[in-house]
């Protein structure tokens, strides 16, 4: 039965898509408004036909004028990201700014914004985030668009989930809901019902013993999924609906009894109908890992294992390297292994997860490597863009000038001519020039300090790429400490093996010492910084905690930490919150900037 309400579903959505084209076909629009609506269309099938909506942005379909190109640019930041194209994003960024700077269309302004403020979101740089979002917000109110203003109020709320602020996060989810409700789209309603169902799942999780934040959780997690089957087609971006499907088994899952079973398959059959058609591996994945976890509970191991090894395949077959997630998995199946006494299997999914851990872990910094590089090339444009401003604002001066001198020389030679009297004037005339040339000097020494400022500002980018660095050689210090925990374990565990795990932990230590010079000076520099966290935490801090604080100090993302500790992105933030709290520090203080202080 759902795998026909949502086939029915797909169709439906089919046909709004090819209502959009029989639009664009018509004509009798303006070039501007076929823009627009080709930016919609490539919304409406990124999921499922990423490459056409790419052509659908590409640069032979961009209307003349500053609006349609910011408006082309915007969307092609959201296409790249999905694409896995970091840099081309970043470029076609730069590019959206510049025109933005020029439209005057407040939607198409907004557009900018919202895109620049969620490429800061999905590099979890939450604070940048957050200021470029309040903008986008400003102008889609001021055009009276709700649809991309719950747009923007949804990314909000979700900057302070997990428990990081339950109090903003509840605004930005309301009034993501009002922007919705006057818009009227399906499509932004499921967004917000989304985002309501979600604040309230975080703060029954602050807390659990009130049980009606749950049951709201799941009111507006209903509302989502039934809107979803009930407007069809109109609901766009069906992964959101995946999404609140999966979440709604989690819940049942996790706070209900287990006669909820039939409830919890219910929803992970729309996830999975639903991710199977978008391509969206990581919510297939989690579905399989929910079910394996049912097949557990009943003893029976081997369905588990096959699960766990169907997810695995998934992974070997998509598209994008996913380490991180095969980590997870063979660490699921050797707890498989190991709840049917497997003793071999168990050694081998844990050789298996100790190789992906790590290979998940260098791609996390090949990641933050071309993160880096691509805002620091953002940053050079930005200036050399300023440069150009001022460039060309001096020639309109000197042209200026230019006029102003072929005025003045016609104007003296009549005045020759004319009469030996006016001479006096010709002079004031001439002093008048020369003053005119002094700004012309002045100009010029204006442009050299601007030149000198941007070799300054290049090397002032070029120091903090050095203190990252330097901050990755605690990382590697705390992966090796992470390494040798988890060999030791292997060898207390495995007995059987303890000769061949041995030789393995006498190996990864041989290539340890060498890396071992050169963090020594790197440690000592800090090693004040965690007696400082115990007199702050009244020795409160466990070594999981300060591990954390290392790597805040480090400047790693809660992405990062959660690939380098081998755990869930909001396991880190409520650990966050947590520390907060041992460390004295109230609600509106930034924990990263106290750290910060500290080392």
């Amino acid at each position: 039965m759902l795998t026909c309400i949502f086939s029915t579903a797909a169709l439906a959505q089919q046909r709004y898509r090819d209502s959009l084209e029989a639009i664009l076909k018509e004509g009798g629009i303006s070039p501007y408004r076929q823009t627009v609506l080709r930016c919609q269309l490539a919304r409406a099938v990124f999921e499922t036909d990423l490459p056409k909506a790419l052509l659908l942005t590409s640069k032979g379909e961009v209307a003349p004028g500053n609006d349609a190109k910011a408006w082309v640019y915007a969307t092609r930041v959201h296409l790249l990201v999905q694409q896995k194209n970091k840099p081309a994003a970043y470029a076609a960024l730069d590019s959206a700014l510049l025109y933005e700077g020029k439209a005057t269309d407040a939607v198409a302004k907004g557009m900018v914004w919202l895109r620049n403020g969620w490429l800061d979101l999905v590099d979890n740089e939450n604070d940048m985030a957050a200021e470029k979002l309040l903008k986008a917000l400003d102008y889609f109110k001021a055009a009276g668009n709700g649809t991309y203003a719950a747009l923007a109020c949804h990314y909000l709320a979700s900057i302070y989930s997990y428990g990081a602020d339950e109090k903003r996060q509840g605004d930005y989810a309301r009034q993501c809901l009002e922007q919705a409700l006057q818009s009227g789209e399906p499509d932004a309603l499921n967004t917000a019902y989304y985002t309501m169902g979600q604040h309230f799942y975080d703060a029954y999780k602050l807390t659990p013993k009130q049980r009606i934040l749950l049951d709201s959780a799941l009111l507006w997690y209903h509302r989502s999924v039934s809107l979803s089957n009930r407007e069809k087609g109109r609901v766009l971006i069906s992964s959101n609906t995946a999404g609140v499907a999966l979440n709604t088994a989690n819940i049942y899952f996790q706070h209900y009894p287990a006669a909820y079973r039939d409830s919890v398959f219910r929803y992970l059959d729309i996830a999975e109908q639903i991710a199977g058609e978008t391509h969206n591996t990581e919510i297939l994945i989690n579905c399989y890992g929910m079910r394996s976890e049912y097949a557990l509970q009943r003893g029976n191991t081997s369905d588990a294992e096959g699960i766990l090894l169907a997810a695995l395949s998934l992974t070997a077959t998509s598209s994008v390297k996913m380490p991180l997630t095969q980590s997870r998995i063979y660490r699921a199946l050797a707890r498989v292994a190991e709840q049917r006494h497997d003793t071999q299997a168990e050694l081998k999914y844990l050789k298996n997860y100790v190789e992906a851990n790590t290979e998940a872990i260098s791609q996390e910094r090949a990641a933050n490597a071309q993160r880096i590089d691509a805002r620091y090339r953002a940053a050079r444009q930005e200036q050399k863009i300023q440069l150009l401003e001022q460039e060309a604002a001096f020639t309109q001066k000197r042209n200026l000038l230019y006029v102003g001198l072929g005025v003045v020389g016609v104007t003296a030679l009549a005045l020759l001519l004319v009469s030996y009297n006016y001479r006096l004037k010709a002079s004031l005339r001439k002093r008048e020039l020369i003053d005119k040339e002094k700004e012309e000097v002045i100009l010029k020494v204006k442009l050299k300090e601007a030149e000198t400022n941007q070799l300054l500002a290049e090397k002032a980018l070029m120091r903090e790429r050095q203190e990252r660095l330097e901050k990755e050689l605690l990382a590697g210090q705390l992966q090796k400490e992470e390494k040798n925990q988890l060999m030791e374990l292997l060898a207390d565990k495995n007995s059987a093996n303890a000769d061949q795990v041995k030789r393995m932990l006498k190996r990864q230590q041989q290539l340890d010492e060498a890396y071992e010079g050169h963090t020594a000076d790197f440690v000592e520099v800090h090693a004040s910084f965690f007696e400082k966290l115990r007199q702050q935490s009244a020795d409160s801090l466990t070594r999981l905690d300060m591990k954390y604080c290392a790597y805040i100090l480090m400047g790693l993302s809660n992405k990062e930490i959660s690939a380098r500790l081998n755990i869930e992105a909001k396991s880190i933030r409520m650990a966050r919150y947590r520390i907060k709290q041992k460390l004295g520090l109230g609600k509106d203080d930034h924990l990263d900037q106290f750290i910060k202080t500290l080392g």
